[in-house]
């Protein structure tokens, strides 16, 4: 069994713009109807769960209408990210171990490839992240000075999906409940802090599977979609 669940709660602070960016319109529909679309038609997904903040519940249950035999919750997230993922894993915590297909909203170029890549690793892994690699050199700084520059050979960029075994990411966010000292910003941070031993499969992602944050990536996911349209 696979259950995905969707993140829709942010705030998009960076967006800066008066709607949020997951219901900005892009080509006729939400940002997230997107992905929610991708998650609903694939055959592998027998469940979906969309954790959104409070104020869009409204909007988003009449966005998901159409999806209802699939999405069989819709939850109040948290005030992080990791809260809303947490939120959303307690809600089927109960549930004999599926697979977690977890996913951020603002990404609306998830494929059917990286969905089924990613359960079918979880047969090996229980952990997985969609990744591409690092095409531009990395700085760690501190105090506006460079600290190391690591080899790009062995750095990728993490995208989502990313997968789990219910039970062992539950663990890992029953753990970061109770640390007030560490913040991670993806699930897969999660593991690697609390189970540093778990090895986390890597699937190969895409350049386009782009994550809107700033008002310029809307035009990024346009020109995206015009791409596709013109194949």
């Amino acid at each position: 069994m696979a259950i995905a669940i969707l993140l829709a709660a942010g705030t998009g602070n960076r967006f800066n713009d008066s709607i949020p960016k997951q219901l900005i319109e892009l080509h006729g529909k939400p940002v997230l109807e997107h992905s929610l679309e991708v998650l609903y038609e694939h055959d592998l997904i027998d469940e979906i769960i969309l954790v959104v903040s409070k104020e869009l519940s409204n909007r988003v249950r009449e966005i998901a209408q159409p999806y209802a035999r699939k999405v069989n919750q819709i939850i109040e997230g948290g005030n992080t990210r990791s809260a809303s993922s947490f939120a959303g894993l307690k809600s089927i915590e109960s549930v004999d171990n599926p697979k977690i297909i977890i996913h951020d909203s603002a990404r609306p170029f998830i494929s059917d490839e990286m969905i089924s890549a990613c359960i079918k690793a979880l047969d090996s892994y229980e952990a997985v992240s969609v990744a591409v690699p690092s095409k531009e050199t990395t700085f760690e700084v501190q105090a506006s000075e460079v600290l190391r520059i690591p080899s790009r050979d062995s750095l990728m960029r993490a995208q989502t999906p990313q997968g789990f075994r219910l039970q062992r990411i539950v663990a890992g966010h029953k753990r970061l409940e109770t640390d007030k000292l560490f913040s991670p910003t993806d699930d897969c941070g999660v593991i690697a802090k609390y189970f540093p031993n778990i090895a986390i499969g890597v699937i190969p992602g895409s350049e386009k599977n782009i994550k809107i944050t700033f008002p310029e990536d809307i035009l990024t996911a346009q020109a995206i979609l015009r791409e596709e349209n013109l194949r």
